[in-house]
């Protein structure tokens, strides 16, 4: 009985809908691109690619990454400051972008501890003086980011810090202070610890069952 009791404990824990199997947990990004003039910072290609990587690492926990692809034409494509990232707010929000995850492609972010330094995404919270924007938060990547680096900032995006002590997808970024102490963190790995995954399902359930967008507020123009 006491071994029963064990078992099924560890099978909800881990969210399964059966022995040994992990119940699966799907979650939408809205991926747009940003078209600097007439030309879009990457193709839709491109964006097709740093989806199926993310997808890789998440699909081994169950969880299913789905997507929508579009551009959308902003005022500026390199952000420089954190004033200049609070102005694509409006980007990220609207009916459209009810209970998904948005993932704003620029050309250039700088870094805003290490100013010679690009980033390659970050995950953002609006944090401006328009209130009909408070609450958003978005992901941005930009045109030099590798593969990983969407799995990672939708590790922040759903509760996830960084892992000082690294071996782990939440291995601190190249400008993190981590990497200029005495013990430096592991090298990163594309894998989540199993601490990570229990947290990551627990965000997607209360994401998943969100019903409206945090302001009111109309779809911007320019997205598509």
């Amino acid at each position: 009985m006491k071994s029963t009791v064990i078992l099924f404990a560890l099978i909800s824990l881990l969210g399964s809908d059966a022995l040994g199997k992990v119940k699966e947990q799907a979650l939408t990004l809205r991926i747009l691109r940003a078209r600097c003039g007439d030309k879009e910072v990457r193709t839709e290609a491109w964006a097709k690619a740093q989806l199926r990587a993310a997808q890789k690492i998440y699909g081994r926990h169950g969880i299913v990454l789905r997507a929508e692809f579009g551009t959308f034409s902003p005022n500026r494509c390199v952000l420089l400051n954190r004033a200049q990232r609070h102005s694509l707010a409006a980007f990220a929000g609207g009916a459209a972008a009810k209970g998904k995850v948005v993932v704003l492609v620029v050309e250039r972010i700088r870094d805003l501890d290490m100013p010679s330094y690009n980033l390659m995404g970050v995950h953002w919270r609006y944090k401006g003086k328009e209130a009909r924007y408070a609450g958003r938060r978005w992901l941005y990547l930009t045109a030099r980011a590798k593969q990983p680096v969407l799995a990672h900032e939708l590790g922040h995006y759903l509760g996830l810090g960084h892992d000082g002590a690294g071996g782990n997808l939440m291995t601190p970024g190249p400008s993190s202070p981590a990497w200029r102490r005495a013990v430096k963190p592991k090298p990163f790995a594309p894998k989540f610890l199993p601490w990570q995954v229990r947290k990551l399902r627990r965000a997607i359930t209360k994401l998943v069952q969100f019903r409206g967008p945090p302001r009111a507020g109309v779809s911007p123009a320019g997205t598509k």
